[in-house]
């Protein structure tokens, strides 16, 4: 057993056997695989960063659509483009008016 140890050992290149390639070996992949920084945590951060993004896009679109929704509910008077909004979008009738939604 030992015989094919040391014939295992001579056939490794000396650079290999170098201490401190082994030790920069050992470092590298605790920095790359086992720290708190790995690789994967990085990758994962990433992906939610852009989750993240497209997010706040989704929503800023949203902020638009409400305070034009807003403004025009806010108008004191009735105007048409208000009541269009308040029937179509709301679903809101006068007294004794009926509404039917054909889809």
């Amino acid at each position: 057993m030992k015989q094919k140890i040391k014939k295992l050992y001579k056939k490794i290149p000396n650079g290999i056997k170098n201490r401190y390639f082994i030790s920069c070996f050992i470092f590298s992949l605790w920095i790359f695989f086992f720290d708190a920084n790995s690789l994967k945590i990085q990758l994962n951060q990433n992906q939610e960063i852009k989750k993240l993004k497209t997010d706040i896009k989704y929503y800023k679109n949203e902020i638009k659509k409400d305070t034009k929704t807003i403004n025009i509910i806010s108008q004191d008077t009735l105007n048409p483009s208000l009541e269009k909004y308040l029937r179509e979008v709301l679903f809101l009738s006068k007294k004794n008016e009926e509404i039917f939604i054909i889809e």
